[in-house]
């Protein structure tokens, strides 16, 4: 009887002691946004009636899911997890119990446990996830004056990273840093320099998603730029005053040229020359200088008929 007792014992210990379950030993890192595995495999068993998987927060036992009677049972569900977990139905008969969550976030990192039972014993692992965040591309800013320039990187992420400035020749460089923890760590990386000229490295790695940044910034300013916009300015002030010049004498000699119709339509005939009556007064001393340039035509009819008569008596006549 005894011997029945202490066989039956040792029969039931020693199987539920061969019932384990396998999960991660080492953390499992979980990006922003992604989808968290969580792993976990058990000895099978044919019979499904039995099992049973809960997951659960280590921490403070909340229910994060659960799987008896052969389906998901959410009524127990912490609402933080609401619509965001799933099992592989179609691998639990293998004896896969992971949990996938969705959207992961910075406070879903920490602890959680797998509880399996089933008609071979019941046993529990932990599994940890570690929340990390890629940083986004480095947006750069330079800030130039007349005697440094100020350069400055923006970009966010998760954890605090690494962050090197290094000079042309390797030295690593003093900068001001700030930053705040809310999910996503947001880097403002600033240095400033007294030259008109740099060479100079930005390195950041965040080593908890295997990251690493390299950026160079090789910039060349002229600390002159302001004599020279000073020199443009005077330079274009002198074309345009040229142009406006160019442009009046232009328009007066278009306004000029136009005048000589205008006088002919009014009565004046332009003075071509006159042979003999006109040449005595030319011949006379300061009679030239006061000659008009135009004469009426009614001074010329009466000149003719002057010269006509006299013509009469002379035999000849001018014009």
């Amino acid at each position: 009887m005894l011997l029945s007792i202490y066989l039956l014992v040792w029969y039931t210990l020693g199987f539920a002691a061969s019932f384990t379950i396998k999960v991660p030993s080492e953390p499992v890192l979980v990006v922003r946004g992604a989808t968290a595995l969580l792993p976990c495999e058990f000895m099978p068993d044919k019979d499904l009636s039995q099992l049973v998987i809960t997951w659960q927060r280590e921490e403070d036992q909340r229910v994060v899911h659960s799987y008896y009677y052969q389906r998901d049972q959410l009524d127990k569900q912490d609402r933080n997890y609401s619509k965001r977990t799933r099992l592989n139905h179609q691998h639990i008969t293998e004896g896969n119990a992971s949990l996938a969550l969705t959207d992961f976030r910075m406070k879903d990192a920490g602890k959680y446990l797998c509880i399996v039972t089933n008609s071979l014993g019941s046993e529990r692992g932990v599994v940890q996830l570690v929340y990390g965040a890629l940083y986004s591309e480095p947006r750069l800013s330079i800030h130039l004056s007349s005697n440094n320039a100020t350069i400055r990187y923006e970009t966010e992420g998760y954890p605090k990273p690494e962050v090197e400035w290094q000079g042309s020749g390797g030295q690593n460089l003093t900068y001001v840093q700030n930053a705040s923890d809310e999910g996503l760590y947001h880097l403002r990386c600033i240095y400033k320099i007294q030259t008109s000229a740099f060479n100079i490295t930005f390195t950041l790695k965040n080593p908890a998603v295997h990251q690493e940044l390299q950026r160079h910034v090789v910039l060349i300013y002229d600390g002159n730029t302001d004599g020279s916009v000073n020199k443009s300015v005077v330079f274009l002030a002198i074309l345009c005053v040229f142009l406006m010049c160019s442009t009046g004498v232009l328009l007066w000699l278009y306004f000029r040229k136009k005048e000589n119709p205008h006088e002919k339509q009014n009565g004046h005939i332009p003075l071509v020359g006159f042979r003999d009556g006109l040449q005595k007064e030319e011949e006379e001393p300061g009679a030239g200088a006061d000659m008009p340039l135009s004469i009426p035509a009614m001074d010329i009819e009466k000149s003719y008929e002057v010269n006509k008569e006299e013509s009469n008596g002379n035999g000849t006549g001018h014009i």
